[in-house]
């Protein structure tokens, strides 16, 4: 059932990153969202809507999730971003999967609320070390960090 939940997450990639996208520019809680490239940020928010079963199910503490959010951390931090307005826009894209799981209507049995369960596990799991790791380059962008 888990996998039923990604794969509407990645059909549905197109219509969630430009709904983020939008949230993401008009949130008052993000406002330097509003200077980036509308596509650019679209783009982003699509590249992990597109990609996010692979992610969940695969190791977040190493590979490819490591990589990008480091790289997006020391990326934001030379545009100018501040700490913690990178980190709500993780926890609004976190609240955004979930809400939309919850709008498809996907969890109608007990089956499918354990089947939940194991994706907020697994959300949680990814969103915290996508925090970590934008974290730990936006500080290694500022030379603060040495390992």
């Amino acid at each position: 059932m888990i996998e039923k939940m990604i794969e509407m997450i990645e059909k549905n990639a197109d219509k969630m990153a430009e709904d983020l996208k939008e949230r993401l520019i008009t949130d008052g809680t993000t406002p330097s969202f509003k200077v980036l490239d509308e596509r650019d940020l679209y783009n982003d928010i699509h590249g992990i809507y597109s990609h996010l079963g692979y992610w969940l199910l695969k190791d977040p503490q190493r590979g490819p999730v490591q990589i990008y959010y480091t790289e997006m951390g020391k990326k934001r931090r030379m545009e100018g971003f501040p700490l913690p307005e990178l980190i709500q826009a993780l926890i609004v894209t976190k609240k955004h999967i979930w809400d939309t799981v919850a709008e498809k209507g996907i969890m109608g049995s007990a089956v499918s609320l354990n089947s939940a369960i194991d994706l907020i596990t697994f959300l949680n799991r990814f969103f915290d070390f996508a925090i970590y790791y934008t974290v730990y380059g936006y500080y290694k962008s500022l030379g603060v960090l040495e390992f």
